[in-house]
């Protein structure tokens, strides 16, 4: 079975709602997002690239996808667009206001297992609920305590576990930090989407 896990290749402005060209950098970015469709056999090369425009709202959902060139597999490519229309991406902005955009992406879609690793996670909406969290947690106080009394996120009803989770669905950025945390401890506060989220990383349960 061919799992799949991708590599953003390029991102760029196609314009915004109101028809502006911009150059400003701030274009939207991969917050999080669903697994792609196992590749079927008639898919033979170990790589391929999807070229797509993507209409981004102003809430970071996906509100529209047109493809330019994909696998060639219809059935796939249909599962494909129906998988990356539940992304959730950081909006644009320009001069400093959130905006709606068409934004053209690439992927390259290379495969590889998942990496699943059991997670919790306590979710603040602000950068200095997320430190005085941190700042509880380096003086030794429970992580799961924490995030019953500071998450915002429904995993606070479950001590901010998270489960196994298939750390190839997260942003590069976070996906690089999660990977190398050692089992038991926890990230630093890391910036998710306008918010911010603290991991730790679990043992794993031995069935």
């Amino acid at each position: 079975m061919k799992h799949v896990v991708f590599i953003l290749c390029l991102g760029c402005f196609i314009g915004c709602s109101s028809t502006q060209q911009t150059t400003d950098n701030s274009f939207p970015q991969i917050l999080t997002r669903t697994p792609l469709p196992v590749v079927p056999t008639s898919i033979s090369q170990p790589y391929f690239e999807i070229d797509m425009v993507l209409f981004i709202l102003e809430n970071g959902s996906v509100g529209n996808i047109k493809l330019r060139r994909a696998s060639g597999d219809s059935v796939w490519d249909s599962l494909a667009v129906a998988s990356i229309r539940q992304w959730h991406f950081i909006p644009a902005r320009f001069e400093s206001r959130i905006i709606s955009t068409w934004f053209r992406l690439k992927l390259t879609v290379r495969y590889a297992n998942p990496i699943y690793l059991p997670l919790a996670e306590i979710l603040c909406n602000t950068k200095e609920d997320a430190d005085s969290v941190y700042q509880q947690l380096l003086r030794g106080e429970d992580f799961g305590e924490l995030a019953m009394r500071y998450s915002v996120a429904p995993s606070r009803l479950m001590r901010g576990m998270l489960g196994e989770v298939d750390i190839n669905l997260y942003a590069e950025n976070i996906f690089n930090i999660i990977q190398q945390l050692p089992v038991g401890e926890f990230t630093k506060p890391l910036k998710f989407g306008e918010q911010f989220v603290i991991f730790k990383r679990l043992q794993k349960r031995v069935v």
